[in-house]
């Protein structure tokens, strides 16, 4: 749901913009390489809780202040920035280029641990969980 709304947001500003400025660079703008891990881990977690909420509920943990205590960044910085970026739509465009890109590479390492067996992948797995949990 929050990710449609982005990308209406998205379409929106593409028709709007006529690359004239909308928004004023914010304060302690989230740089882009930043915004990209942030929303990939957003889309990880928002897609793990949609999957299976005890996942998160295990390791206790509530996704966005889990994003604002891994980030440094507060709920004001992050959706300033977001505003920001979706309001040049070629860099917003870019920032979900990558992160779609990086979800492809986690998809093609997840086949590659089905294809070697479900013991692999039962391992496998608790690393993924583990490197995601811990990832800096």
């Amino acid at each position: 749901m929050k990710m449609n709304l982005f990308f209406i947001l998205l379409l929106f500003l593409a028709v709007v913009s006529c690359n004239e400025k909308l928004v004023e660079k914010p304060d302690g703008l989230i740089g882009k390489g930043k915004m990209v891990e942030i929303l990939y881990d957003l889309s990880i977690l928002n897609s793990a809780q949609n999957t299976n909420a005890a996942i998160l509920q295990e390791q206790d943990i509530e996704i966005m202040p889990y994003i604002y205590k891994k980030y440094g960044v507060d709920s004001i910085q992050l959706a300033k920035s977001d505003l920001y970026y979706a309001s040049i739509p070629a860099e917003y465009e870019a920032i979900y280029r990558e992160i779609v890109a990086k979800l492809e590479i986690d998809q093609k390492r997840l086949e590659e641990i089905r294809t070697k067996g479900p013991d692999s992948l039962a391992l496998k797995g608790k690393k993924v969980n583990s490197e995601l949990l811990n990832k800096k």
